[in-house]
């Protein structure tokens, strides 16, 4: 598919220069508490100042008691000020009062470092692991009052923690567009799949390039196809599909308090939705995406937005592939991709 070859010419070309910055891009020490992976806390008091606590011995007096606790783990080039935080954040502090942790590994993965960036994940992730099981057993938390949320690289990372988290499963982990390059054929240990949490819902938005295809949760949101983000037609050269991948944490920001609500309606399979073979008045199973999720929903859901903020339109669904500049050819591929994987 000419998206994914142009992915590889990316990462091919990224090694190149990864090579020329060998001080910049590095393997990390695979130790816990890391120097490269910062945890800073906000609550609604410190949001503008957040304390920074250490993975051995978090300072519990400085959480809130009896609030929830969420973690955000940014993607590739990511950092504590950075989507998904910028988006997340203020969101759920406008709903309530929450405990929020922000992963900050901004040196393991900054550009042209993305495949070291990948290998690097491991220790962000296990050093998160680290956090929450001293938080967990500090009887500060319970596993049912966390919730993970990760954002491309992120979202992957996420899947990583149940690999080493020994208080675990997780209670639920939302993926905002996983990131697809290197992760298509990784183990499952490395990468987000329903087994890494009691509960894991997936937002796609750009499943032809930077997001993964397949997939990955107990529920599944493919927004406007997981294609084309509607009011994305006008796309960076130098940077193709960076719009439609940086609607997912968009999209779920504006899931916490919107009253208008992201509905989706399901159908077996996306390349049957690709084909127009879903229609939402052919089916009564209808689910409702992000913060509010039901977790008791199964399966692929489909939907369409608004072109610009505020994105959700409620139950208004379609049932028309939204493709735009995408050749026919690159479908059938992915088609073919999704289908391996269902299989």
């Amino acid at each position: 598919m000419k998206e994914n070859i142009v992915l590889v010419i990316i990462l091919t070309c990224i090694l190149s220069v990864q090579t020329q910055f060998g001080g910049k891009c590095f393997y990390t020490e695979q130790i816990c508490p890391n120097k490269d992976v910062h945890f800073y806390l906000y609550t609604r008091q410190t949001q503008s100042n957040p304390f920074e606590i250490s993975s051995a011995s978090p300072q519990i007096e400085k959480f809130i008691k009896g609030r929830p606790l969420i973690i955000l783990i940014h993607g590739y080039t990511g950092h504590k000020d950075f989507s998904p935080n910028t988006e997340i954040r203020p969101a759920y502090f406008e709903n309530g009062e929450y405990n929020i942790i922000t992963v900050d590994y901004q040196k393991l993965a900054p550009e042209p470092c993305y495949i070291t960036g990948v290998k690097n994940l491991r220790t962000v992730a296990n050093c998160t692991a680290q956090l929450l099981d001293n938080l967990i057993e500090s009887i500060t938390f319970k596993i049912e009052d966390i919730h993970v949320i990760g954002f491309s690289l992120g979202g992957q990372t996420s899947g990583m923690i149940s690999t080493y988290l020994k208080n675990g499963p997780l209670y639920r982990i939302t993926g905002l567009d996983p990131a697809k390059p290197l992760f298509i054929f990784a183990p499952k240990e490395y990468k987000l799949d329903m087994g890494d949490a009691q509960f894991v819902d997936i937002i796609h938005t750009d499943v032809f390039q930077r997001g993964i295809l397949a997939p990955s949760g107990h529920v599944d949101f493919y927004v406007n196809g997981g294609v084309e983000q509607r009011g994305c037609t006008v796309q960076k050269v130098i940077d193709p599909g960076s719009c439609n991948h940086a609607r997912a944490p968009e999209y779920y920001a504006e899931s916490i308090n919107t009253k208008t609500g992201f509905w989706g309606f399901r159908c077996a399979h996306w390349y049957l939705y690709a084909l127009g073979l879903c229609r939402e008045e052919e089916t009564d199973a209808v689910a409702l995406m992000g913060m509010h999720v039901n977790r008791s929903s199964r399966g692929l859901y489909f939907l369409a937005t608004n072109s610009e903020s505020p994105y959700a339109r409620g139950s208004n669904f379609t049932t028309n592939m939204h493709f735009v500049n995408t050749d026919p050819a690159d479908v059938v591929e992915d088609l073919t991709e999704v289908q391996n994987h269902l299989i």
